[in-house]
């Protein structure tokens, strides 16, 4: 669907996948810090986790400042910045270059002593604040090398899933992508013990100077388990959340202007989050 340049909204739908959903009006971000190394990952996970071809891969970029740092989607970057040099009508004409991307962002240490994530559900903002998460590291005897740095390994179980971690102490950095973190080193690379999810370093960018930044948008400031519990309302039945939180009817045709009703009805989820222990509250 496409409006004027100031509401335009995309709206991608994929059977049997989640919903992609970009407002197509460029988010205004604030400066938090500046990023002095950036490392790149590929980020995958299945969306049936009885298919391993059914893979997802996210290009993911770690900006490590001082102090703090972000993990977030590099293709959501390219998006917004190519959201705001197009008009409502180059976007309605190829919508499929204004959507896709992970919509989380994991901010370390911002505030001080805390994680900060920010994620959308369909086109409402979320803010979930939490003091930095323990992980209890057991170190193996595995080794490994990535990017032509030595690793070693450690295990650990966080949040419902059992991982397996590769860090470096070649790199002077104690981060590691998305919540990871704690070991005496970089890390390299995660994945949970099934092949679920699993994080990969891929390139390293030793003199950033890219500037970390925030959305400047309205959140709905919440808690981690009420946002899976939103996000998961969400994805069985997308539709249904749309119209309740819009008030507008949505009706969905084929090309030929045939009704998609398949599409209205609530689904199983073929994979589970990343945490699982949200159901257990």
């Amino acid at each position: 669907m496409a409006g004027n340049s100031q509401n335009t909204q995309v709206i991608t739908v994929k059977a049997g996948e989640q919903m992609s959903v970009n407002s197509g009006t460029p988010v205004e971000y604030k400066e938090i810090g500046s990023a002095v190394m950036e490392f790149m990952y590929d980020y995958s996970y299945l969306r049936d986790t009885t298919d391993v071809t059914s893979a997802v891969t996210d290009r993911m970029v770690l900006q490590v400042g001082y102090g703090l740092s972000k993990f977030t989607s590099y293709r959501v970057m390219q998006i917004d910045s190519l959201i705001r040099v197009s008009t409502a009508d180059q976007i309605k004409a190829n919508p499929g270059r204004y959507v896709g991307g992970e919509t989380f962002s994991i901010y370390k240490n911002y505030p001080a002593g805390k994680f900060t994530t920010t994620d959308k559900i369909a086109t409402d903002w979320f803010l979930i604040e939490e003091l930095i998460p323990t992980q209890e590291w057991v170190m193996t005897t595995d080794t490994n090398e990535i990017l032509g740095y030595k690793c070693r390994s450690a295990k650990c179980n966080f949040r419902g899933r059992d991982y397996i971690a590769y860090y470096t102490d070649e790199i002077p950095v104690a981060d590691g992508p998305w919540k990871f973190g704690g070991l005496p080193g970089f890390i390299m690379e995660v994945r949970d013990a099934n092949n679920h999810y699993s994080f990969v370093c891929v390139g390293i960018n030793s003199k950033a100077n890219r500037p970390i930044t925030m959305p400047q948008v309205e959140y709905n400031k919440t808690s981690r388990v009420k946002f899976y519990q939103t996000k998961y309302r969400y994805d069985i039945n997308p539709m249904g959340y749309l119209e309740t939180v819009s008030g507008v009817k949505v009706s969905v045709t084929t090309p030929d202007g045939k009704p998609r009703t398949d599409l209205t009805q609530p689904r199983q989820l073929t994979y589970d989050y990343i945490e699982t222990d949200w159901k257990n509250y």
